[in-house]
């Protein structure tokens, strides 16, 4: 290895440190705890060390947007392998409630946080990963309606439809809203099942598909 590579390793190495460490804050501490400052404590760097891989903390959440989109990917790789495209559009959405529910810190960077975004608008950044993950809803909600013969239906609204009613199901149960519907909804078995029949219920109202 010569000098130029082992400088690009070494520079490689840190980067990982930084967001390695970033990752171990937000999982303990939440967004609010993660600062600068701490990280640069925690990897026993000075500041200035930091801001030569990454512009502010806003670029650093978004690099982790992007971790927690491959972690969510990681989730589903079982998917693909599906062959009838409506139980594909089902076990991405399970999958996506399920990696909700229990990787929250994640999910809220993912997709509540304002900071990776901010990122994008002012850097022209692109939300990569997350954009693949609906382009293949999207794609197997396509396959769906041309096997069904619904040409009529758009894929990419299908698609919208089905992330937003996740999306809204994570949020509901993560926030203890359910209760409003259901009285036993703070029991994880009940949130479950009221989860489980709702997205089936949605199956049907899209794809008159049963599972």
């Amino acid at each position: 290895m010569g000098i130029a590579e082992r400088k690009e390793r070494e520079k490689q190495d840190i980067k990982d440190l930084i967001l390695l460490k970033a990752k171990e804050i937000l999982i303990k501490e939440g967004q609010d705890g993660l600062s600068i400052r701490k990280l640069a404590t925690e990897i026993e760097y000075s500041p200035a060390t930091i801001y030569l891989y990454f512009q502010d903390k806003d670029e650093i959440l978004y690099q982790m947007m992007n971790m927690g989109f491959e972690k969510m990917a990681q989730s589903m790789t079982h998917v693909y392998a599906l062959e009838d495209p409506l139980k594909r559009i089902y076990e991405i959405g399970r999958l996506y409630i399920e990696f909700g529910l229990h990787e929250w810190e994640w999910y809220h960077l993912m997709f509540n946080s304002a900071s990776p975004m901010n990122h994008i608008e002012r850097c022209k950044a692109e939300w990569g990963p997350g954009i693949a993950m609906y382009d293949y809803l999207a794609a197997c909600c396509q396959e769906a309606f041309l096997q069904q013969g619904k040409t009529d239906r758009d894929p990419k609204i299908a698609a919208l439809h089905l992330w937003s009613a996740a999306h809204g199901l994570v949020t509901l149960a993560v926030t203890n809203r359910f209760c409003v519907v259901e009285d036993h909804a703070h029991q994880e078995a009940v949130r479950n099942h009221l989860i489980e029949d709702t997205l089936k219920h949605i199956m049907i109202s899209l794809f008159d598909y049963k599972i």
